[in-house]
């Protein structure tokens, strides 16, 4: 049996992707007659949107499920031809900071989602995420964030995905296949990356393509995923892992999104060699791999409490405060008044930055935790 999986970031923000409303509006005579059994979309952000695709798609994809989360929703939904008999949403506990409303990270309550979907007897879970972006490689302020991200989506599908034949991740994790996020994702969880298991494939970059209208030349790379693991009851072959979508909109200047869409075609046949199921394969961790110990000691030297930084500089406190006495000196008869609004910003700030601090310490203290518990199995 044949299942096609595809995943596309369609940058879908309200504000700042351009084309946005035609871009969406050329997506589903793609999404639905290019044969994708089921499909995975990210950034997925406004809801006239979602609706959209969702009723001219519906006659294709009849189980359609998007993941509510956050203040703006996680942007994220999956569309199957094939029953949806369960899904899941698990919010990442370290999801950017609230003042930098910029990002947007944290309003939307980034996570992953779960879909088990009954695929003519084989029971398929379909996951989707996408991790926390880094806004500046020189200083990347997420890097605990992302880090405890991979973590718990490793974490989450080991425990969830025993019971299936097929697990498969589809989405954004925001990191080359040489970052240590992407290493955790694979190793803790036992996946498999498409693109290295295709002998037929043609992904070179998802993000700011040569061939893409929207590309920076300073950020091309490989940050979209498929990333498979089986019960051993089963054997699952990957023969395709393409781009399946032409590099610009038919007719027009500007491409689908700032990402390429991946889609993975697999293979599916029950393994008459196994007489009984073997969920090793589909949930087990290898600690005796050396790879896998290097990657969970470099997690701890990464992610640790001496990175937790105050999401607002101190020095904000003072010169904050300063501005606003400056600003309001002439205007209220009472300095008491200049004063006091000075105090009270103060101190909300610093309320804000403690929460938010020790919020990161106990996330990162709990990260380091479940490391060393993996660390005493050995």
């Amino acid at each position: 049996m044949k299942l096609s999986i595809f995943t596309f970031n369609i940058w879908g923000l309200k504000v700042g992707s351009k084309n946005r409303n035609a871009r969406i509006q050329a997506l589903p005579d793609c999404l639905t007659n290019n044969g994708y059994d089921v499909v995975c979309l990210q950034e997925l952000w406004c809801e006239d949107d979602y609706q959209y695709l969702k009723e001219s798609c519906k006659n294709v994809f009849k189980y359609i499920h998007y993941f509510h989360s956050g203040m703006i929703g996680s942007g994220m939904c999956i569309m199957s031809r094939y029953p949806i008999i369960e899904h899941h949403y698990h919010s990442f506990s370290l999801n950017g900071y609230l003042h930098m409303f910029w990002h947007g990270d944290w309003f939307a309550g980034k996570g992953i989602g779960l879909c088990r979907i009954n695929v003519n007897g084989f029971i398929v879970d379909v996951y989707t995420t996408h991790l926390q972006a880094c806004y500046d490689p020189s200083n990347d302020k997420y890097t605990n964030h992302r880090i405890i991200q991979a973590f718990e989506i490793a974490n989450l599908i080991r425990i969830t995905s025993a019971g299936s034949d097929l697990s498969v991740l589809a989405g954004d994790l925001n990191c080359d296949p040489n970052n240590i996020c992407y290493k955790l994702v694979c190793l803790v969880a036992n996946m498999i990356d498409s693109y290295s298991a295709c002998l037929n494939n043609s992904i070179e970059y998802t993000f700011s393509h040569p061939q893409n209208s929207y590309k920076n030349a300073n950020e091309i790379n490989r940050i979209d995923y498929i990333l498979y693991k089986f019960n051993e009851k089963n054997l699952v072959v990957v023969n395709e892992h393409r781009h399946s979508l032409p590099h610009r909109v038919p007719g027009q200047n500007f491409s689908y999104s700032d990402h390429e869409p991946i889609e993975a075609v697999f293979e599916i046949s029950v393994n008459t060699s196994s007489t009984e199921r073997n969920i090793t394969k589909n949930s087990g961790i290898k600690l005796e791999n050396e790879l896998f110990l290097n990657v969970l000691r470099s997690s701890l030297n990464m992610c640790n409490e001496r990175n937790v930084i105050n999401p607002i500089p101190y020095w904000y406190l003072v010169i904050l405060p300063l501005c606003i006495v400056f600003m309001y000196t002439n205007t209220y008869t009472y300095p008491y008044i200049n004063i006091f609004i000075a105090s009270f910003i103060v101190f909300i700030m610093w309320i804000y930055n403690l929460v938010i601090k020790r919020t990161e310490q106990n996330c990162v203290r709990g990260f380091c935790h479940r490391i060393e518990t993996l660390f005493s199995y050995q």
